[in-house]
């Protein structure tokens, strides 16, 4: 392939745990809107199509620093998305997926600049990942409202917001945990005490902390199910393997695979401890 045709292919998303980013949410919405309709359908192929157009753009813009969004590629994601996305909106009136839309221009425009002003030792800057995570999980308010017709319909306390947001807290932290794995791996050096790990990770283990004991409050005063906790326990003690893990050497294509595996359990303990109350 010569790079002229290089040029017009699509790329597919380099990172694997964008996938369970992407995914996770999506599903988990679905499964406790316990809604299965046409609109949801519309909205998980607007959803991937939009997905690949953005991985494909960004693995772009590593390679060349540019974007060529009128490719044959683009152009027929572009279409798709804008297809499925109209449909919903203006056939089964789905309006407030519009603001859905506008937030996901947003970010994504706020994560290119934040990439494109990274530092060279590093493709993204933690707060383009985090801007990521937030875009990424946007599939769960707008598989909720495609499939229950707004963001505040729900039964038992369960809304789309709620949903968003655990699997927001979620993945945040899931992003702390990687960034600072990977920042451990290319300090190049050993970390002898936990005080060290301690003092290099600060950010992840202060993290989950505190949302388990958001999270912990939360179930107190009755905001929520206490079982909810246990979906978030896998991914915090991951995140305290760091106090022994930190700094030793492993495949950074296995740590992708692992978030996607960490997603899937997580989505699994969601949608048991929130059950199909929604």
């Amino acid at each position: 392939m010569d790079a002229n045709q290089n040029a017009l292919s699509l790329r597919m998303p380099a990172e694997h745990g964008a996938w369970g980013v992407m995914f996770a949410p999506l599903v988990c919405a679905a499964i406790i809107a316990n809604r299965w309709n046409v609109p949801l359908l519309l909205c998980a192929v607007c959803a991937l199509s939009l997905f690949l157009l953005r991985g494909s753009l960004d693995r772009q813009w590593q390679e060349s620093k540019e974007l060529a969004w009128g490719t044959p590629a683009h152009l027929s994601l572009a279409a798709v998305g804008a297809i499925t996305g109209g449909l919903l909106i203006f056939f089964y009136r789905r309006y407030e997926l519009c603001g859905i839309a506008l937030a996901a221009l947003v970010l994504f425009w706020m994560q290119h600049e934040l990439v494109r002003s990274a530092p060279r030792r590093e493709k993204r800057s933690l707060t383009a990942e985090l801007v990521g995570v937030v875009l990424l999980s946007l599939t769960a308010p707008a598989a909720w409202i495609a499939a229950r017709g707004s963001l505040f319909a729900g039964s038992s306390g369960v809304t789309g917001l709620a949903v968003w947001l655990l699997n927001l807290f979620f993945f945040l932290g899931g992003v702390l945990y990687v960034k600072y794995r990977v920042r451990g791996l290319l300090a190049h050096r050993e970390f002898t005490t936990v005080r060290e790990r301690i003092a290099f990770a600060w950010p992840v283990f202060l993290y989950h902390l505190v949302l388990l004991a958001f999270l912990t409050s939360g179930a107190l005063f009755g905001l929520h199910r206490a079982s909810i906790i246990a979906a978030f326990v896998p991914g915090t003690l991951r995140a305290m393997g760091l106090l022994v893990s930190l700094g030793r050497r492993f495949a950074i294509p296995r740590l992708g695979w692992s978030e996607i595996l960490h997603s899937a359990l997580f989505l699994a303990l969601l949608v048991f401890t929130m059950g199909l109350a929604a």
